[in-house]
Parts: C-alpha cells; structure tokens; sequence
C-alpha cells in the first residue's frame, strides 16, 4: 500500500508482510491460478495421477422437529450412481432443526446423459432418506467445482 505508479512511496506507504510458515494452505478452489503455477513451478504433480474433478452439490434445509436428529450423519457411496461413476453423498442432522445434505459426483462420468443434479434429486427419494424431507423447506442451495487428488500410478 502506498506505492506510486514511479514506485516511490507516497505518504500513506506501508511496507509488505513477511510471514514465515512451516506450511502454507493454498484454498482457491479446483483449477485456481496459483495452484497450477505452483504445481508447474515444483513440480508437485511429477510421479502423481492427473487430478481428478468432480462436482459437489448441497441444500440446507429446515426441517419437522419430529425429523430432526441433531447430531445424525449419514455417508454413502454409490447409489443412485451406476457402478462406473465415482460419487457419494453426506446428510447431516444439525442443531435448530436444519439438515445439510450434498452429493459429490466424479466428472469422468462416460454416461453423456447423467445429469448429478437429477442424481442428487434421485438420491433424496430413497426410503432411508425421504422421510426426513417431508414436511422441511429448502433454505439454500448451491453447488461447485472440487478436486480429488488420486494415488500413485501403476509401475
């Protein structure tokens, strides 16, 4: 702050922070800018599997008392994905009547016509998980791209 176009400092100039870590987190989100420099500068991804990417997609929703089970979390994989696309999902009962529920779809998928939207709306009709639903109001939504880092290749 405080550097002029000459690069002189004008009065309100403050010089810039060092930070010394042991680690630094880099959280820019799948394909961020200064992630593939990094990974092009250190070579992170020499001997690694070419990064995955999926999509996540999440509702909160304000439930019946009665369907509330603060504390309850439930993780599946698979279903209703078919057995060639990587995915899963995660409910989570929280405090205040509020259910967190997403779906993580792997977008390698070779059906052309799988949609995760539709998956996800599939996902919220089984048996197990229907009931908690009936009667809630969806408060939110969204959904977004993420990574998924994968072992080492086969040598």
């Amino acid at each position: 702050m405080g550097v002029a176009r000459d690069g002189s400092h004008t009065d309100h100039y403050q010089p810039g922070m060092e930070l010394h870590a042991r680690y630094t987190v880099f959280g820019e989100g799948a394909r961020g800018q200064l992630g593939r420099q990094l990974i092009e500068r250190f070579k992170l991804d020499d001997g690694r599997a070419p990064q995955a990417y999926g999509i996540g997609i999440k509702e909160m929703w304000e439930v019946d008392p009665a369907q509330s089970k603060p504390g309850l979390v439930i993780h599946t994989a698979g279903w209703p994905l078919d057995s060639d696309t990587y995915g899963g999902s995660f409910l989570y009962h929280l405090d205040n009547n509020l259910v967190a529920v997403g779906m993580i779809v792997g977008l390698d998928y070779a059906n052309p016509w799988l949609s995760p939207f539709d998956e996800f709306q599939r996902y919220k009709t089984h048996p197990a998980i229907r009931g908690t639903f009936e009667g809630g109001k969806r408060i939110a939504y969204g959904a977004r791209a993420i990574t998924a880092g994968g072992p080492l290749p086969a040598s």
